[in-house]
């Protein structure tokens, strides 16, 4: 079911600041989607496609780029609309400046996913230190709080949003293997 349309600069933001900086970084598409509609206008899924293969270093045959669900989960969240073939962003009439900053911050959640990537989560007993640092200060007092935490997008991109869940399963893939 499709959620209300992100059809203003304001929810746009909301967007950008809130769904993408709350998730795991499995990939960078939705930012760079984004950005090339906002860029170029109502463009096709091949396109797209392309510009998601230039985007990820050519890691992957473009190919695989029309079969992610990037597509379905912008339009399900209300962010574009799909005609044919052909994706539009629902938000239109932008101010030079709004668009500029929609670019800046779709930049940046695209350079921590690239980082993030690059480096993933500390490793354990890392962790366990920043974590411990956190807690001070943000007067983190238990499991409840910490959750509110990672919902108040404050916490680093390289602990994860639930260590004792994702450390335990690398320990236990570490034994199996």
């Amino acid at each position: 079911m499709a959620k209300p349309p992100v059809d203003t600069f304001e929810k746009m933001i909301n967007f950008l600041q809130t769904q993408l900086r709350s998730k795991k970084f499995v990939a960078n598409y939705q930012p760079v989607m984004i950005k090339f509609l906002l860029q170029n206008g109502n463009q096709s899924k091949r396109q797209i496609a392309q510009q998601l293969w230039i985007q990820n270093n050519k890691e992957r045959e473009q190919s695989h780029y029309l079969g992610v669900p990037v597509y379905r989960v912008l339009v399900n969240n209300g962010v574009v609309t799909k005609n044919g073939d052909l994706f539009s962003l629902i938000l239109q009439n932008l101010e030079e400046s709004q668009k500029e900053h929609l670019i800046k911050e779709l930049d940046s959640s695209i350079s921590r996913q690239m980082s993030f990537a690059e480096k993933g989560y500390l490793p354990l007993d890392q962790a366990r230190v920043k974590a411990r640092e956190l807690a001070k200060e943000y007067d983190l007092k238990n499991g409840k709080d910490w959750q509110e935490f990672v919902k108040s997008g404050n916490k680093p991109d390289n602990i994860p949003s639930n260590p004792g869940t994702y450390y335990k399963k690398k320990k236990t893939s570490k034994d199996e293997g």
